[in-house]
């Protein structure tokens, strides 16, 4: 397995990865006709598109095996008032035939890594409520649990309960 900085030609193969995961991943938390329209060409044009500006403010990285995309992480610019010397784990997201196999955690290592060396001293995430196996992972690796929650449907458009984490990456 390679991790490495994500091209703007790994777009179509991020977003496929999302949607499968998604699908996989999220049928207790969103509606199922939601899961089941999910497109996964819909966004790949704007996903290339960021993927040519990438800076501290937006970073991907995708995980590969055999020449395929089989995770990403997108990392940068929190999405939600904070310190500036936070950053915000976007998203981390491994194709359900590559669950289980150390994808998840290489990337956000890697992640980790990005965005110490970016110079941002905190990392938090939003996962969503009763999210068992990625709170789970998270815990895992250091984060804590905030005790910020939100509901917002900016993803989705279907109510999501989200638990902020946060860890300190300034003494890793």
């Amino acid at each position: 397995m390679l991790i490495r900085n994500a091209e703007p030609s790994d777009a179509a193969e991020i977003e496929a990865v999302r949607v499968s995961a998604w699908q996989a991943a999220y049928t207790a938390f969103m509606p199922e006709t939601y899961l089941a329209n999910l497109d996964p060409t819909a966004n790949v044009d704007s996903l290339n598109s960021r993927l040519k500006r990438q800076d501290s403010s937006f970073s991907c990285l995708v995980a590969e095996r055999q020449g395929r995309v089989i995770g990403f992480s997108l990392v940068g610019s929190p999405r939600f008032p904070s310190n500036p010397s936070t950053a915000e784990l976007w998203a981390l997201y491994v194709a359900p035939n590559a669950w289980q196999d150390g994808v998840g955690t290489a990337l956000l290592q890697r992640s980790l890594d990005l965005t110490s060396n970016q110079g941002f001293t905190t990392i938090k995430l939003w996962c969503i409520k009763g999210n068992a196996p990625a709170q789970r992972r998270y815990e895992a690796h250091g984060f804590a649990a905030t005790g910020e929650e939100r509901t917002t449907l900016a993803l989705t458009g279907h109510p999501l309960h989200e638990l902020c984490y946060s860890l300190n990456i300034s003494s890793m």
